[in-house]
């Protein structure tokens, strides 16, 4: 008989008898990392295998989080199955696993003891055994450098100060990791810088990771202490929450570097270096050991700003700024938009920047109206740039007064003001213009309508009673005109014909029918609004809104239909678009102004419609 024919009988047999029930695996789990000494901020991993099931629930590993770094590495599921036969019984053995991965770095020197974590699946749970972990303390280099440097060492509360941190290789590398205790000190809101790197040098610029957070590193060369060396640069701003004396965390980075090479084992082994900075040659291995170096410990000394000298506009700006303004259009009817630019300069840092309160600036507040609500601005270069729409209260205004911006100078010690210069104005006075009160359904104005002139003046268009000439005739002559039948037969058809076409229609109403075909209108219209006068996209706007929401079209402001659409769903973006094609259409319709060549405001106007007309079908 061939050896393989027990074999198959067997497995016949296990295929084709039925299999005693199993029973549970008992549910079990153990911890175990790649070194039990590390460095600090080193990363290594964690893995907690699981036996009893493949599909356990999350494991809680925050009683780590306060000495380790924490991140997920992926999972996966281990089963496997096995027979096995004795005394003529056939078993099945089906083991059921699952192993968890993470990546671990220490926030600090000592020795620390993951304690046993629970792992539970289906009511049941299981703790792994606790591990000890010597994590040691970074060791300096002479072939490796980091260095933190402040671009203040005396700062004030609330200036921004910037922190360069420079990594100095001697060596290739790889696998680096920053630890920064500093990101995490409450004394500093920390925030990335202004600039981005520029696109004609992206090369030299590469993301890391620090810890939970990010930075973008400049690739280069420096020098220190009479070497020269690779270095990796990146910033963050700090700014100062309280006085005193703040000595900043040492940071560290761990790496591994090449210590010597080895002769490869393959000429196709050259293809698969992975160093930060590739050196080795062709037909050589690197060999690498793994270092932390320390950083240095500098000391920002924090005061408090000074009380005398602080003016009521001061609004917290620390350094040395700048504001310019211009403003368009400069003819209006009081009550018209004015645009309003600001441009707020600084060589230091932009982001916190804000456009100073312009409800508090008597002048300004005096003779206009100002939206309580402000842009949050845009940098651009050296300045951070904002718009305001403002209205003229009054036709005395003949000027946009200077705009106050306040700050504390830490090179003087000193508190000033910039200001920006006066923008004159030629402001008509009007009952009737674009604001709500004015051309609003709801509003108390009154319309006005235009009196056609004559040479002749106006008695011309009089006619008293004495020019009327009597006119009589016999009932004879009025039956023999030709007009009695057709005065007869035409009311019935006219019904008649009115009837049917309102049968086709069905019970649709007027309104209904116009408000369906009001997309269609404005389509066939949009094209040619391009070149056009703001008042013909205002009209024609108008005559799509009125109809689509049932109002009358002739004098529609942006007031009366933001509620209606409000409730119709449109909100957000759409309704903003569409307040700012109002305005300045109204704002070009008086002062006379056109559209362009461009079309880019009937394009805007476009959009908001399409995006209406979505909402309301």
């Amino acid at each position: 008989m061939p050896r393989t024919l027990p074999l198959l009988l067997l497995l016949a047999l296990s295929a084709a008898a039925p299999l005693p029930a199993q029973q549970q695996q008992p549910l079990q789990a153990r911890a175990a990392v790649e070194s039990p000494r590390v460095y600090v901020g080193q990363g290594f991993i964690l893995q907690i295998q699981v036996e009893g099931a493949d599909e356990p629930e999350a494991v809680d590993t925050g009683a780590i989080e306060r000495d380790f770094i924490i991140q997920e590495a992926g999972g996966s599921s281990n089963n496997s199955t096995s027979l096995t036969v004795v005394n003529g019984r056939i078993s099945r053995i089906v083991r059921r696993g699952y192993t968890f991965n993470y990546r671990l770095a220490a926030r600090r020197r000592g020795t620390f003891v993951i304690p046993p974590l629970t792992v539970r699946h289906e009511g049941r749970s299981a703790r792994t055994q606790p591990l000890e972990i010597f994590v040691q303390p970074p060791q300096e280099n002479d072939d490796f450098k980091l260095r933190l440097t402040l671009s203040e060492r005396t700062a004030y509360v609330g200036q921004p100060v910037t922190l360069k941190t420079t990594w100095y290789l001697g060596r290739e590398v790889n696998d680096y990791a920053f630890t920064m205790p500093l990101l995490d000190d409450g004394r500093f809101e920390i925030v990335d810088p202004n600039a981005k790197p520029p696109a004609a040098n992206q090369r030299k610029y590469i993301e890391i990771r620090l810890g939970d957070r990010r930075a973008t590193a400049l690739q280069g060369n420096g020098e220190l202490d009479g070497r020269n060396y690779l270095t990796l640069q990146f910033e963050k701003i700090l700014i100062p929450r309280a006085a005193g004396d703040i000595a900043l965390a040492p940071s560290t980075v761990t790496f591994r570097a090449v210590k010597g090479y080895q002769r490869r084992s393959g000429m196709f082994d050259d293809f698969f270096s992975d160093g930060f900075f590739s050196g080795s040659g062709f037909g050589r291995q690197a060999v690498y050991e793994t270092l932390a170096v320390p950083s240095n410990k500098p000391v920002l000394k924090v005061q408090a700003l000074p009380d005398e000298g602080r003016p009521a506009t001061f609004s917290g700006l620390i350094g040395a700024y700048s504001i310019e303004a211009d403003a368009r259009p400069t003819a209006v009817n009081v009550g018209d938009p004015i645009t309003l630019n600001l441009k707020i300069g600084s060589k230091g840092y932009l982001g916190g920047v804000r456009l100073p309160p312009l409800g508090e600036q008597y002048a300004l507040a005096r003779d206009f109206k100002i939206p309580e609500e402000t842009g949050a601005g845009a940098i651009k270069g050296r300045a951070k740039h904002f718009t305001q729409t403002i209205r003229a209260k009054h036709s005395g205004v003949t000027a946009i007064p200077p705009i106050e911006l306040s700050y504390f100078d830490p090179q003087t010690g000193r508190y000033r003001t910039a200001k920006t210069e006066p923008i004159g104005l030629s402001v008509k006075g009007a009952r009737i213009v674009t604001a709500q009160d004015a051309e609003g359904i709801g509003g108390s104005g009154i319309r006005q309508t235009r009196i056609e002139s004559s040479e002749q003046g106006i008695a011309h268009n009089y006619v008293d009673a004495d020019s009327l000439i009597p006119q009589s005739a016999s009932l004879a002559e009025r039956l023999a005109s030709p007009f009695w039948p057709a005065a007869i037969l035409l009311p019935p058809l006219i019904f008649a014909g009115l009837s049917g076409a309102r049968f086709l229609q069905g019970r649709e109403s007027p309104a209904e029918r116009r408000a369906k075909r009001a997309y269609a209108q404005w389509l066939a219209g949009a094209a040619a609004l391009s070149h056009q006068r703001p008042d013909e996209l205002l009209a024609a706007m108008r005559e799509y809104l009125g109809a689509r929401l049932h109002l009358p079209a002739g004098a529609l402001t942006y007031q009366d239909i933001q509620e209606r659409l409000a409730q119709a769903g449109v909100r957000g973006e759409t309704l903003s678009r569409l307040k700012t094609v109002f305005e300045r259409c109204e704002a070009g319709r008086y002062a006379g102004a056109a559209l362009g060549s461009s079309g880019g405001l009937t394009a805007e106007a476009q959009t908001a419609i399409a995006a209406i007309e979505e909402k309301l079908r």
